[in-house]
């Protein structure tokens, strides 16, 4: 075994620490830059778990104060390995007397003993101690998915075999089990809302077993059930178990959620349900048999010094952590493999934007809303189209949007004078939530423009569209335009075919800043359905007007072109135009890693 070994697919997280130790470490690789942390939020959960907070806990007492070492300056995440500490202080390793030889009942001494040679104090690495860590990482996941509108909350379902009980019943079991020298367990129900459909996969992808995973990881878990408790589930029959799909408010529902809001491993849009049980804290103080390893002969074990008689509601705030851990791992990784499809809307009006957007919501990833292609009487209800985006997806921003107003030189409509760009977007960064980009055109606005776009929490990509033909030293072009933003974006009318086939090769093995690379036309589209390939955040495609410059609508790009099926590494065929969907469809039957495209 390694004990350095990370979890998790495109997050990476290490602890190392101990419960008598002096600290505990985390380092999480793959953490998203430019995430601003919510120190005071961060703060208060680590409160919900930190010993010592009442007389029905432990009484053992620790500041628990998260302080990052790496990968934060300013509060604000750059990018790099995020390393963080926690200091431990109100040690006791003396109340488990010295070289102790009699493993606690239940609890992960034996186990140690046979890969240490000896029985740590406190639980070594197997303490619940170690939670504190999984809560400092968790944290950041908790507010990085929040801001996505992502929620996770936590709750007591069950306490030493009451369910449904008040505060002051659970308050009265614990007691009753501390005063006996004994512990108790329960059962912590998590609801996850905001969350996409189609998230997740087959088998060892589905998010159950992301998420069973990780929470497996949290010290005294014993099972973990996605909907309904399974003394309920198994006596029931298919016909009453399923949950019937129906329509509501435009959205894919179902009438109940008995099976906790995920099938085939895949969310269906509505909130995931769980319930995580907890065993009664292994360590009590009632004598119980063992074996001396020392001498291997019968011996009794008493335990004395500070536990919790209930770990229940110390562990609602970890359910929650490790939930985001599991949750923001599995959108990363997602988002690491397939480039988003992002929907350019062509709308005249604000009304007909979101109705393009409705009609291909579950393959959308992000919008971009064209202000320019807007009326201009329609140009200053950017405010309105966001309450209208929630309003249609159930009070979530499901899509991030991109905010583009195009002059006609670079392929959009607007006319006018720069001021009066200039002028839009500062009043629109300063008074709409919820942006997650803005579009910048090459040498547009100033650096108080980027600045301010950057204070409000908003991405700058910097972009370049030419029609004349490919952009020369691509590479290059596309770092001096990181440099004046966030992601570099660069968009061309290639003459041949030829043209797009260096595309390719140009980028193959380069170190490059964030970028959406693509060719335009007909000519182009290898470039937006092998956009991964090219390491591109992101493919544009519309669902009218745009086809001049090779859009696809992201139906097309997911059903016929398995957009969202196939690896970077898929091998492609090119097939006559009207072969292209049927061959694909093909390979989706034979589960192949490939995708045809016209010749």
């Amino acid at each position: 075994m390694n004990p350095c070994a990370a979890f998790g697919n495109h997050l990476k997280l290490s602890v190392r620490g101990a419960s008598h130790a002096k600290k505990m470490t985390f380092t999480l690789e793959n953490f998203p830059a430019g995430f601003a942390i919510d120190e005071t939020a961060l703060k208060a959960l680590m409160e919900r778990r930190a010993p010592g907070r009442d007389k029905l806990s432990t009484q053992r007492k620790e500041a628990d104060a998260v302080v990052f070492t790496a990968g934060v300056k300013n509060g604000v995440t750059t990018g790099k390995t995020v390393c963080g500490e926690i200091a431990s202080k109100d040690m006791r390793p003396h109340d488990y007397g010295a070289e102790r030889t009699i493993p606690r009942p239940g609890h992960a001494d034996f186990g140690q003993w046979v890969q240490y040679g000896r029985i740590p104090t406190g639980g070594g690495k197997n303490s619940g101690r170690l939670t504190a860590p999984l809560c400092a990482v968790g944290g950041l996941c908790l507010q990085w998915l929040a801001r996505r509108g992502i929620v996770i909350q936590a709750s007591i379902a069950s306490l030493g075999g009451v369910y449904g009980g008040s505060e002051k019943d659970y308050e009265k079991v614990i007691a009753d089990a501390r005063n006996a020298g004994d512990s108790v367990g329960g059962e912590i129900s998590c609801g996850i809302s905001g969350l996409p459909a189609g998230l997740g996969g087959p088998l060892f992808e589905g998010l159950e077993t992301e998420i069973a995973a990780a929470i497996f990881g949290i010290p005294g878990v014993k099972g973990v059930t996605f909907g309904i408790r399974s003394d309920l589930m198994c006596p029931m029959f298919g016909s009453e178990y399923n949950d019937a799909f129906a329509v509501r408010d435009g959205l894919i529902s179902t009438s109940s959620v008995r099976q906790g809001g995920i099938l085939g491993g895949r969310t269906v849009g509505t909130p995931v349900m769980f319930t995580v049980a907890l065993r009664p804290t292994p360590t009590v103080f009632k004598a119980l048999p063992s074996v001396d390893l020392a001498t291997m002969q019968p011996a009794e074990c008493a335990m004395k010094g500070r536990h919790d008689p209930c770990i229940v509601r110390r562990a609602l705030p970890v359910v929650e952590a490790v939930t985001a851990f599991a949750i923001a791992d599995q959108i990363l990784a997602d988002e690491a493999a397939h480039p988003r499809i992002c929907l350019t809307l062509t709308g005249k009006t604000i009304a007909e934007d979101i109705e393009q957007y409705v009609s291909q919501r579950y393959f959308t990833d992000l919008v971009e809303l064209r202000v320019d292609l807007l009326k201009k009487s329609e140009r200053a209800k950017v405010a309105v189209f966001f309450e209208r985006l929630v309003a249609v997806n159930a009070g979530h921003v499901l899509a991030p949007v991109i905010l583009t107003f195009r002059k006609k030189c670079d392929g959009g409509a607007f006319e006018g004078d720069e001021s009066e760009r200039v002028k839009f977007f500062k009043k629109v960064l300063k008074e709409t939530a919820g942006l997650a980009y803005v579009d910048f055109e090459e040498g547009f606005g100033d650096a108080s423009l980027v600045a301010q776009a950057h204070a409000a929490g908003v991405k700058v990509v910097r972009s370049v569209h030419d029609f004349t033909g490919p952009v020369k030293n691509l590479p290059a072009r596309l770092k001096r335009l990181a440099a004046d933003g966030d992601i570099a974006k660069i968009a061309f009318m290639p003459k041949t075919k030829k043209d797009v086939d260096k595309l390719f090769t140009q980028l193959a093995g380069k170190d490059l800043p964030p970028h959406v690379v693509c060719a335009m036309g007909p000519l182009g589209l290898p470039s937006r359905v092998l956009a991964g390939r090219l390491g591109s955040r992101w493919t544009y495609a519309s669902v009218g007007g745009l086809g001049k410059i090779g859009h696809l609508t992201p139906y097309d790009l997911v059903r016929d072109y398995r957009f969202r099926s196939v690896s970077n590494a898929a091998k492609v065929v090119y097939v006559p135009a009207e072969k292209v969907a049927l061959t694909n469809a093909g390979f989706l039957a034979e589960d192949e890693d490939a995708v045809a495209l016209p010749k």
